[in-house]
């Protein structure tokens, strides 16, 4: 089968494909030849959806090529001083365009590098700047001419993960940490010379803004059915060790063997991040909470290994959640995450345990569970909620490996869904049953104890079933927040 019947069969593409198919005609009429290259390839023939169109342009200038592109778009010069050019077109589609380059280290960093177009540079040499040879195809639409210099094609076959070329790989230290995501992305086993060229490259990681880190990781957890390959490799590269060394604990700490038969926490993590990525998929959840999931569900854990102390084989005492929160934040910083999406993973990471600990309660203990308590968990999660709650629980219980039966129906997940559905908290805070507003209505002049009076207001709603109605029947005729305060408070404790 033809790589063009491959995108045919994805509507996504097929619209994107028929642009560059005009580009690359005109393209052709001027004087250039214009060709598929990266990832993209790699993607269609591993049976993916690429999430973009890279184009490298032979034989025409910057300038050339810059009036082609404009007759079909909007053309950004996101990279115009290295030959990038980006255009828009109709429904969103953006295409990245580059001419072929070579580049030259010339200094530390990801931003040391000398990059020069050649517009008649060979195929051959203009692939050899590509990271692993799975990447280093290239393709015309035209023609259905695949250029395989480095045979990219049977690695692909095989699916090895190899180094394209040894002494332009070293040069950006970001590769290292690449390799991570293609291995899990695409189920790959690294080359034994790859292995030893990124082990050389290690010291080299720390040059490199946290940012860039984040992308990876993203592609890592996001892109992938079993990231847990991808950390694995991580471990055993050495990659781990140089930039997040308390991971190094996790395979050391041991666990409760009749709650988690499957062993130590690096194990336990590592069935719950593959669980976590097929949750993810099933609820066809957006690329933002997706990611949350996956961070929450990886940094779980990491209490259990803090509270050892560093002492190798000791089991660790459930009483974790709150110690995780030091190491997550300080990984969560380490690779860039916004403040939105950290507050939202140490709040899930400080609160995994609750679905279990309140059914367990109410169930097994029987102790009844208030609506308070549910929809005080709800406001402690937020700005997460018990629904991404549910799910990174759902994926800490399929992590106890295959030795234990495990109830896929996750019961306490679905009855904690059920009550904080009926309660309206299940992707959000409870609202405050009486607003300031309410409160100014009645007559009341503003005033800083209007904070007080709510919180009253949601304690009797919460623990002895007040409704709106009976709490301002309550309080309408009362002749100041003082009197409020007290009225309500004495109803508080009256019976308590």
């Amino acid at each position: 089968m033809k790589i063009s019947d491959k995108i045919f069969e994805s509507k996504i593409l097929e619209e994107s494909y028929k642009k560059i198919l005009e580009i690359a005609k005109l393209i052709k009429i001027s004087g250039g030849k214009t060709l598929i290259v990266g990832g993209f390839i790699r993607d269609i023939l591993f049976k993916q959806t690429p999430k973009d169109f890279d184009i490298e342009v032979y034989g025409l200038s910057a300038k050339n090529l810059e009036e082609i592109l404009k007759k079909f778009g909007k053309v950004y010069d996101v990279g115009k001083t290295f030959g990038v050019l980006k255009i828009s077109l109709p429904n969103d589609i953006e295409i990245d365009i580059s001419l072929p380059r070579k580049d030259s280290k010339m200094g530390k960093g990801h931003r040391g590098f000398n990059v020069e177009t050649y517009p008649d540079l060979n195929v051959k040499e203009a692939a050899s700047r590509r990271d692993f040879t799975i990447n280093s195809i290239a393709w015309n639409p035209l023609t259905e001419q695949i250029y395989d210099p480095f045979n990219g094609l049977k690695d692909l076959k095989s699916k090895i993960l190899r180094v394209t070329n040894s002494e332009k790989f070293g040069e950006d230290p970001l590769r290292a940490i690449r390799a991570l995501q293609f291995v899990a992305r695409f189920e790959l086993k690294i080359e034994t010379r790859t292995k030893k060229i990124i082990r050389n490259m290690i010291p080299q990681l720390k040059e490199l803004p946290k940012e860039r880190f984040l992308e990876e990781w993203k592609k890592l957890f996001l892109r992938a059915r079993k990231p847990s390959l991808g950390l694995i490799a991580g471990m055993e590269l050495g990659i781990f060790a140089e930039l997040y060394p308390e991971f190094s604990l996790l395979p050391k700490t041991q666990q409760d063997s009749e709650w988690h038969p499957e062993g130590d926490v690096w194990t336990h993590t590592l069935i719950c991040i593959d669980a976590s990525a097929n949750i993810i998929r099933r609820e066809k959840l957006d690329s933002k909470i997706g990611f949350v999931i996956m961070l929450s569900v990886f940094c779980h854990d990491f209490g259990k290994s803090f509270v050892t102390e560093k002492k190798e084989n000791r089991i660790v005492s459930p009483n974790h959640q709150s110690a995780g929160i030091k190491p997550t934040k300080k990984f969560l910083n380490s690779i860039g995450t916004d403040n939105f999406t950290k507050d939202k993973v140490l709040r899930l990471v400080e609160n995994h345990l609750s679905p279990f600990t309140l059914y367990k309660s109410e169930f097994k203990k029987g102790e009844k569970i208030t609506d308070g308590a549910i929809r005080r968990l709800a406001n402690r999660l937020h700005p997460a909620t018990i629904s991404e709650l549910v799910l990174v629980a759902e994926a800490d219980y399929l992590g106890k490996g295959t030795r234990r039966k495990v109830d896929y129906t996750f019961k306490s997940g679905r009855w904690l869904l059920n009550r904080a559905a009926s309660l309206r908290v299940k992707k959000n805070k409870p609202e405050d049953i009486v607003k300031g507003k309410d409160l100014l209505a009645l007559g009341f002049e503003a005033s800083r104890k209007f904070g007080i009076i709510i919180e009253l207001a949601n304690y009797l709603r919460d623990e002895k079933k007040f409704t709106k109605n009976q709490i301002i029947d309550v309080i309408k005729n009362l002749k100041n927040c003082d009197d409020v305060v007290e009225k309500l408070g004495f109803i508080k404790n009256e019976n308590s």
